[in-house]
């Protein structure tokens, strides 16, 4: 992957710590001589210059590839963000292909020999905003910052029963001991802390917006069943005949190489339509 940086007066060990490279791999990039500033292999210390282009090792395509249509919202050299269709997984195992799969087939038809990165995960039945880092410096620094929380990621939902205020849900979440596929609000879970504001009620049904703190496993299902309002038609903690309305509305991030300010939003997706059926 080649970079043409737009910072300079700092060293290359520097500008790579800057977006979180591992110890680990900065020392074998360049005991192994794999870093090339301007066509020339060069030391840790070297001192940038803007304009200059850098070249760092990449993987390459590895993810077997699934020709399905993918919806695309948002692609630069660096980001492809696409609206995760209902009913797939992110990372694929031998019994599910995936969002990764469809990727790696949308990368080929590009002509882009680029390893599949995806830098977070949303449930099977979750619809939405999902990114994927095209390189492995975007990616080192869109898993640290999601880490610390720095970004803001705001979800709808469909719930059950009528909301008339919003809610600050702060209780810790932990696995179902008696059912591996499930969580629960536990005293000795994890801490989790989610933000819910009602905006729409028709159909004894209530849409609304969630702000997540943490990102703990199943968490805006969990929070939102305990406080008495149960996502319609969730499988694993509501089921019902129709599909479970979840969906990733919108990321807002620091773009890790133009440093701009950007928020992305998703359309609504079909999962809502019950909303409006007559």
């Amino acid at each position: 992957m080649n970079y043409n940086l737009k910072v300079g007066g700092i060293s290359l060990k520097e500008f790579l710590q800057s977006y979180n490279v591992g110890k680990t791999t900065i020392y074998k990039w360049f005991s192994q001589k794999l870093i090339k500033v301007n066509e020339n292999v060069v030391k840790d210390d070297y001192i940038l210059t803007v304009g200059d282009i850098l070249q760092l090792p990449d993987e390459g395509l590895t993810t077997k590839p699934y020709k399905h249509a993918i919806d695309v919202i948002y692609e630069d050299n660096y980001l492809l963000i696409i609206n995760k269709p209902y009913g797939f997984i992110i990372h694929s195992d031998e019994d599910n292909l995936a969002c990764d799969n469809m990727v790696a087939n949308y990368y080929i038809e590009k002509g882009l020999n680029l390893k599949v990165r995806h830098i977070h995960r949303l449930d099977k039945e979750t619809t939405g905003i999902l990114i994927y880092a095209k390189d492995y410096l975007t990616e080192c620094y869109f898993n640290y910052h999601l880490e610390r929380h720095d970004f803001k990621r705001y979800y709808l939902a469909l719930v059950e029963g009528k909301m008339n205020k919003s809610l600050t849900i702060e209780k810790p979440i932990g696995r179902d001991r008696h059912n591996s596929n499930h969580y629960l609000v536990t005293k000795n879970g994890k801490y989790a802390k989610t933000y819910v504001k009602p905006l729409k009620y028709a159909k004894r049904i209530t849409l609304v917006e969630v702000l997540l703190e943490t990102g703990r496993t199943h968490q805006i299902r969990v929070h939102l069943k305990s406080c008495g309002y149960p996502l319609v038609n969730d499988p694993l903690y509501n089921p019902g005949q129709g599909l479970m309305a979840l969906e990733s509305k919108s990321f807002s991030f620091i773009h890790p190489y133009t440093l701009e300010a950007m928020t992305i939003n998703c359309p609504l997706n079909k999962e809502f339509d019950i909303l409006n059926e007559k």
